[in-house]
């Protein structure tokens, strides 16, 4: 059973420079996995009001909301070379600004205003890498692989980077543990700079340069909005119900069995779902997650947390997968770069919504009241889910043809 799961993994690895881009890709992207929970970290620390700090991270996720499609359409017209040294400057700066901020006791606008810089300043490394795939790639199955693998890079950034982050945090200090993932992502970046030969081609046209959504994935965004309120609300409610406990670290802890869980099942779901329709994948995984994610509402234990996180990954990685395998059928090559970017971009503002909602509710209620916003989670995403797949299989082409012309 191993092998039919890993073998496909290999295949596409062994294309020639590939593993090295999607590697250094990893490691850029790790500060998108750290800037959120390490505001978290670096604000609870210095007023412990989790609004606040729920609101403070949620602009860090706004920035790169904000910023992302525009990162990527400059990716797309005028190359990978082009941005990556703006981007690695201007997030050595605004980090260094946060930190500076919270520390020197500036006014608490200016907070929200250094976090906002933070998260537009960080370029999406998985994006650029996903682009590169998809260049490189002939085969729908392939494709399909590599979306996944990607997906799962996604993910395991999530298994590191917060726990390193908040042991970081405990053993230094906060703004230590910030400082160090912003760092690694520049060292990510700045190798992903170096390799030019497997970055795709700019794209000079005008017509697609002023185009910042592609046609056909607005549908897709509101699962990706769904998904992006379950991240906001587990990182407040970790981070309640681990100072509740008297220990900081055990946050970093439970963000990291979720985010097993979802590495898990992305590495299985791209495997084994490769044969499917792209429309059997989205709506697979987004009745999964509906089903699943509501047990959240019924914990109110440091154990149950753990298994009920572990197995809401396992249903959170598939929706990921599905969105940009079906992204990727229906968008232009031109285009690629951009479209991969809006996913992060729902993402992104349902995470800020639900850190928001989430730290208001914890203020009001504990730290176990967070997990209320998953409620909303699942619902959208199976929402989204079912009418994608009510409206889109009649007019969809097979992932062959699409891939093909």
């Amino acid at each position: 059973m191993a092998l039919p799961l890993v073998r496909p993994y290999v295949e596409i690895l062994a294309q020639p420079r590939a593993w090295r881009f999607s590697l250094a890709a990893w490691f850029g992207r790790i500060m998108r996995s750290t800037a959120g929970i390490g505001a978290i970290l670096l604000i609870a620390d210095r007023s412990s009001n989790y609004a606040l700090a729920g609101a403070v991270s949620g602009c860090v996720v706004l920035g790169a909301a904000v910023l992302s499609p525009i990162w990527s359409r400059a990716a797309d017209s005028r190359g990978q070379g082009a941005v990556l040294p703006l981007a690695i400057a201007t997030a050595l700066l605004s980090a260094t600004a946060l930190i500076a901020v919270v520390h020197l006791g500036a006014p608490v606008w200016s907070w929200f205003v250094a976090a906002f810089l933070v998260g537009a300043s960080s370029i999406d490394a998985g994006t650029l890498a996903r682009a590169r795939w998809v260049h490189l790639l002939r085969s729908p199955h392939d494709k399909h692989t590599a979306l996944a693998l990607e997906s799962v890079g996604d993910e395991f950034t999530f298994v590191i980077g917060p726990p390193v982050v908040t042991l970081l945090a405990g053993l230094v200090s906060p703004a230590f543990g910030l400082a160090t993932g912003v760092a690694i992502s520049v060292a990510g970046l700045a190798v992903l700079l170096a390799q030019r030969s497997t970055a795709p081609v700019p794209v000079h046209s005008q017509h697609e340069r002023r185009r910042l959504l592609p046609a056909g994935i607005i549908g897709l965004l509101p699962g990706y909005v769904g998904v992006g309120l379950m991240f906001g609300s587990i990182d407040l409610t970790a981070v309640g119900v681990a100072r509740e406990a008297g220990s900081q670290v055990l946050a970093g802890v439970l963000l990291a069995v979720f985010a097993i869980g979802s590495v898990v099942s992305g590495l299985v779901f791209g495997a084994l779902s490769g044969g499917w329709s792209a429309i059997r994948r989205v709506l697979f995984a987004s009745v999964a997650f509906a089903a699943v994610v509501p047990l959240l509402l019924l914990v109110r234990d440091i154990p149950s947390l753990a298994i009920v996180s572990f197995t809401a990954g396992l249903v959170t990685t598939p929706v990921l997968i599905s969105g940009s395998s079906l992204i990727e059928i229906i968008v232009d090559r031109s285009e690629i770069t951009t479209a991969m970017a809006w996913p992060s971009v729902a993402l992104s503002l349902g995470v800020t919504i639900g850190a928001t909602v989430g730290g208001e509710a914890i203020n009001r209620g504990g730290a176990w009241a967070g997990l209320l916003v998953c409620g909303a989670s699942a619902a959208l995403v199976g929402g989204c889910g079912i009418l994608n797949a009510a409206l889109r299989r009649p007019r969809l082409p097979l992932p062959e043809r699409a891939s093909s012309s």
